[in-house]
């Protein structure tokens, strides 16, 4: 299994964003504090609603999962009135994703509802527990964080720019 120290993941995540800054883009690094798990990455987007056209705002986090050792990514969309969607609104928004192989079942059983492990509050996230699986498959990645996120992102339409992955072979990371 390929498992993440909290040490990697702060070094993979500011690696990440590193890159992100060098490429323009807008992924943060958030640090509540110094302690074990109370830092994440972050990163906002509007995407169109399929249905009504209507503009939503996601705001992903990568946070690291103590008990999985692995990232996990969270997320929030809410429509322009500030209105959260809720998960059959998630659900519908991201099944438009036409290269998913996995079925409205598959999702529903690792798209859930938690409790953010850092803010404390409700966010949509994909369950961790096949993590470590999908990262081991990439024996060679020199980032898990871009890769988890390259891997995963479009599930939800999170999808990165393929500079991403140009920039991390080119560095010495």
């Amino acid at each position: 299994m390929s498992y993440l120290c909290w040490a990697e993941f702060c070094k993979e995540g500011q690696e990440f964003v590193a890159i992100s800054n060098k490429l323009g883009d807008t992924w943060s690094w958030e640090e509540k504090n110094s302690s074990e798990g109370q830092s994440y990455l972050k990163y906002k987007q509007k995407v169109s609603d399929p249905v009504s056209q209507n503009l939503i705002q996601i705001e992903y986090h990568i946070v690291y999962s103590i008990s999985y050792q692995v990232p996990i990514m969270y997320f929030q969309a809410h429509y322009s009135d500030g209105k959260m969607l809720n998960l059959d609104n998630v659900w519908q928004l991201f099944q438009f994703h036409k290269d998913s192989q996995y079925s409205r079942e598959d999702m529903l059983s690792i798209l859930t509802q938690m409790e953010h492990p850092v803010l404390f509050k409700p966010f949509m996230c994909l369950h961790p527990c096949r993590t470590a699986e999908i990262l081991e498959q990439t024996p060679l990645s020199r980032n898990r964080i871009l890769t988890f996120i390259s891997i995963m992102g479009p599930y939800i339409q999170l999808n990165l720019d393929n500079r991403y992955g140009l920039e991390c072979e080119n560095s010495n990371t």
